[in-house]
């Protein structure tokens, strides 16, 4: 089989398994069998390219560790009433960093993960009404049609957030915060001009 018709027959496949709900899977891996580099230097600039697209080399630089051996994996997520990506980082077998985009048909306020005991203060994020950071995570959420207050379920939102697992905390909170703002700024339109997540 030629190359260009392996092509599109693996591209219509991949279509087909989100179209019926299944999951969907990207994996992007290196080992380097010298020592110890950065994430940009592990990795190509495509990874996790509906999450991360936005986020600078730097700035993921500073949030994962220097490994030997990095892996990426991004899935799609199609439920009713919800279309979520989401990027896992994985440094050395460990996973050190986590982002959700979700477009959904529901009005509520981002769940929280990485709060309580031992994660700092919880603060909001300025510029957005429904958000969040602790020390090691982050949570916003963008509007996209408003709510007509007769249901949960007329309203589509966009809800970003991201973990990371690394101690020192240093200034983790306030690069989980560019993480999720800078994700949401890249999906807000295609997530809001797209149609609503149904069936």
């Amino acid at each position: 089989m030629n190359r260009p018709l392996r092509i599109i027959l693996l591209t219509v496949l991949a279509v087909a398994l989100l179209a019926a709900g299944t999951v969907g899977g990207i994996l992007y891996t290196h080992k380097d069998g010298g020592g110890t580099k950065r994430f940009s230097a592990l990795v190509s600039d495509d990874t996790c390219p509906s999450v991360l697209k936005a986020v600078p080399a730097s700035l993921l630089d500073r949030v994962v560790p220097a490994s030997r051996h990095a892996v990426l994996q991004q899935w799609v997520y199609r439920e009713k009433h919800r279309l979520t990506t989401k990027c896992a980082v994985t440094a050395d077998g460990k996973q050190v960093l986590k982002v959700s985009v979700e477009q959904r048909n529901h009005v509520h306020e981002p769940r929280r993960a990485g709060t309580g005991p031992g994660h700092g203060k919880t603060k909001s994020i300025p510029g957005f009404r429904h958000s969040w950071s602790s020390q090691d995570a982050a949570g916003l959420s963008v509007p996209c049609t408003k709510d007509s207050g007769k249901g949960s379920d007329d309203a589509t939102n966009l809800y970003v957030s991201a973990q990371a697992w690394r101690e020192p905390y240093g200034k983790l909170r306030e690069d989980m915060v560019r993480i999720v703002e800078r994700a949401a700024r890249t999906n807000k339109g295609p997530a809001c001009e797209a149609p609503p997540a149904v069936g």
